[in-house]
């Protein structure tokens, strides 16, 4: 089926992961939304998936992010799948309940702890009909690196000495101090 809507790509997946989960014992909770948006920390930590309690919720639902930085279903579809053990009893950490909902749901580590995840071997012959079945992810990676920087709004004016300052256009134009040295400052 071709989605148009990522979020209707993502709703649809967590409609095909819920007998999946009840299969491994980890049920999913019937109140679930899920998203394409940046994780709260993604900026300084490069987290790529959140998922939300439902007691932060003021209607009592669980809320998952899953970062645009991702745009590959396999990649979408997995982080999906760590986001949604953590809506499972108990595993709302990395600790013990998680990692073994993960481990019975083809997830491995990626690193030494369950904090970061990936497919595991048998990954793609668990999942490779439905993530066929959903279609393309509607939706292109965006970029956290490509934004410009404001760049300083101060002027630069230095004295033959070497001492330097800065200061606003409208204190440049209204005349420049004069350096301690007894010097004169100049626009650079």
């Amino acid at each position: 089926m071709a989605h148009t809507v990522r979020e209707e790509w993502l709703l649809a997946a967590v409609e095909e992961l819920r007998p999946m989960f009840e299969a491994q014992g980890a049920k999913l909770p019937d109140a679930i939304r899920v998203t394409c948006g940046f994780p709260s920390n993604a900026k300084r930590s490069g987290a790529i998936g959140e998922a939300w309690s439902s007691a932060s919720s003021a209607d009592k639902h669980w809320e998952i992010l899953i970062s645009p930085v991702l745009a590959e279903p396999a990649r979408v579809f997995d982080v999906l799948i760590h986001e949604l053990c953590h809506t499972t009893a108990g595993a709302m950490n990395h600790g013990k309940v998680f990692g073994s909902v993960a481990h019975r749901m083809g997830l491995v580590m990626a690193g030494n702890s369950w904090k970061s995840t990936m497919q595991g071997p048998t990954f793609a012959e668990m999942y490779g009909a439905i993530i066929d079945g959903l279609g393309a992810y509607p939706h292109a990676p965006l970029s956290m690196g490509q934004t410009k920087k404001q760049g300083t709004r101060l002027l630069k004016a230095a004295c033959g000495c070497g001492y330097t300052i800065r200061l606003t256009a409208k204190w440049a134009n209204t005349g420049l101090p004069t350096c301690i040295c007894g010097g004169a400052f100049n626009l650079a």
